[in-house]
């Protein structure tokens, strides 16, 4: 099983002390999620606590770190993409996944240290929605090869530049030493681990509701290297994400999520699709359903998802959803799921 989980999307909250000119964030989520299997009879359990922060102590500049704790029972499907993105594998009480120095030029901002993709790259509120792990990481990508994506990251240096409103450009260059251990997240050793190259080009346009999500359209490309064990083979991938409102009616937004990805030669994952639609209620509810499919060569894969989303008592959120997976030489598993999300920042 891969295991190519993302999780939501943390909400950011800056603090201003007019004293000294400090800034500073924290976010502490945790997620609780019941599996069960109603094809096999299999059920599981997975945990997820996740703490983000970051001061600024300069002008412009941003010192950040977060690290999370997951535990898992196991999983209820041996399917090909993971049917969910909070699964982690390995029980750990402690991963670090982002610590480092950000700073912003006008138009640019670049970041140095230790960091994943997740955030710069695959987490939008459409695709955090949803609970299939392929919605938030490319098969072309998790599957081909080691990556800094969730529970990993990797030493990096991202960019972004904003040449206009609305479009915004990003580059990513990491070790290909993507891991969760600190003897391997910490090591620059290119001649041995390869590196990872990502970049992507985001257009959004204006919100006409700032409740509503607005549309958005990405296009991508990635270049790996894989580090020595894996053989050191180069590996290219492009994919692209498109986010488009369709219909705002009586406090309720209707939108659909397109997704892509095809990898040339012949790797394990060649090509990736997916379409969802969404419906957006104001105060936060959700509900949507998506399809989506893999072509890889331990076989072709599919998993209708649906999903409802319904915030309650200011910091919580309850998610029920049910997947129908469709793994080429095995029979349909219907699988159910009940997420609790406990969310604080400030």
């Amino acid at each position: 099983m891969v295991y190519t989980a993302i999780f939501a999307a943390l909400p950011t909250f800056a603090v201003y002390a007019d004293d000294d000119k400090v800034e500073y964030h924290w976010n502490v989520i945790a997620d609780s999620e019941g599996l069960w299997n109603m094809t096999a009879g299999r059920g599981a359990w997975n945990g997820l606590l996740t703490v983000e922060g970051g001061v600024s102590p300069w002008e412009d500049g941003m010192v950040e770190a977060s690290a999370i704790a997951s535990y898992t029972t196991g999983t209820v499907i041996d399917d090909i993409q993971g049917v969910s993105n909070l699964d982690a594998g390995e029980s750990r009480a402690f991963r670090l996944l982002k610590l480092g120095i950000g700073q912003q030029w006008g138009d640019w901002t670049l970041f140095a240290g230790l960091r994943n993709i997740d955030y710069d790259y695959f987490t939008t509120n459409y695709t955090s929605f949803f609970t299939g792990s392929s919605y938030g990481n490319y098969p072309t990508l998790s599957i081909n090869h080691l990556l800094p994506t969730y529970p990993l990251s990797a030493l990096g240096i991202h960019a972004e530049y904003e040449p206009i409103d609305d479009i915004v450009i990003k580059e990513s260059l990491y070790t290909g030493s993507a891991s969760d251990r600190f003897d391997r997240q910490f090591r620059i050793r290119p001649a041995d681990d390869g590196f990872f190259n990502i970049g992507s080009v985001t257009y959004t346009a204006d919100a006409e509701d700032e409740d509503f999500t607005p549309a958005s359209y990405m296009l991508s490309y990635s270049i790996a290297r894989m580090p020595e064990e894996y053989g050191m083979q180069m590996h290219y991938a492009l994919f692209g994400n498109i986010e488009q409102p369709v219909v705002t009616v009586r406090g309720m937004q209707l939108g659909v999520m397109v997704q892509g990805s095809w990898c040339p030669g012949e790797p394990m994952c060649r090509g990736y699709t997916a379409l969802a639609m969404l419906g957006e209620w104001r105060g936060g509810m959700m509900a949507g359903i998506a399809c989506n499919r893999v072509f890889a060569v331990d076989g072709d894969e599919s998993d209708l998802e649906f999903t409802f989303s319904y915030p309650f008592l200011r910091y919580f959120t309850l998610t029920p959803s049910l997947h129908c997976v469709f793994t080429e030489g095995s029979r349909c598993n219907v699988v159910g799921m009940l997420r609790v999300s406990f969310a604080i920042g400030q």
